[in-house]
């Protein structure tokens, strides 16, 4: 008879996956070792191993639930009533509003990819793959020669993440600008260029 679950099962997993990704972020995946998690979770290592077999499963864990997460953030996007432009700006706020609060995750989706199984790598890739095909058709109804440009089809996406994906490098919520406001800036940038950008978000 397979044990039952405890009640707080879920919310143990979650903590060690939020103390492990501060941690893989800050020191890097390689330099972190399941006793360091344990530590920081106030646990045994014999615990983590309940809830994990590996630390590689607990960075997939972690990857996979950013990807779902951005995934499901932008679909719901897009099914929003509105122009192509209007939803737009809406995708690029749904970013936004998960990278505020996930930076740790997303520093983790840059960097430390390489170090999941193949199999595991080749998941959250095809994820990636399919949140920016979703993105670059949006892109499309908004600019209809791209499609008849296919050599410039992913740069102009990979432009577009180039400009939000890097936040975590200098951005801070609590600043200046919101999350939202951000998001409107970038928005603006990709559809009408600096100075329109400048002329909707003035000092």
């Amino acid at each position: 008879m397979a044990r039952p679950r405890a009640d707080d099962y879920e919310e143990k997993r979650q903590l060690i996956r939020d103390r492990a990704a501060e941690l893989f972020a800050a020191r890097g995946f390689a330099e972190t070792s399941i006793a360091d998690i344990a530590r920081a979770c106030r646990c045994t290592k014999s615990l983590i191993y309940h809830y994990f077999d590996a630390k590689q499963s607990i960075l997939y864990d972690l990857l996979s639930a950013h990807m779902d997460g951005l995934l499901h953030a932008v679909q719901e996007a897009l099914c929003r009533p509105g122009t192509a432009r209007e939803i737009f700006r809406e995708v690029v706020r749904a970013h936004m509003r998960i990278y505020a609060t996930a930076r740790a995750k997303h520093v983790l989706l840059l960097n430390e990819l390489d170090n999941l199984p193949p199999r595991s790598r080749a998941d959250i890739v095809a994820k990636e793959r399919q949140l920016v095909a979703a993105v670059l058709d949006l892109i499309a109804r908004i600019a209809p020669t791209l499609e008849r440009r296919a050599r410039l089809r992913m740069p102009v996406a990979m432009a577009f993440y180039g400009l939000i994906n890097w936040t975590y490098t200098w951005y801070r919520p609590d600043g200046p600008v919101s999350p939202r406001d951000f998001a409107d800036l970038a928005a603006d940038l990709v559809l009408d260029g600096l100075p329109a950008a400048l002329s909707r978000n003035p000092a």
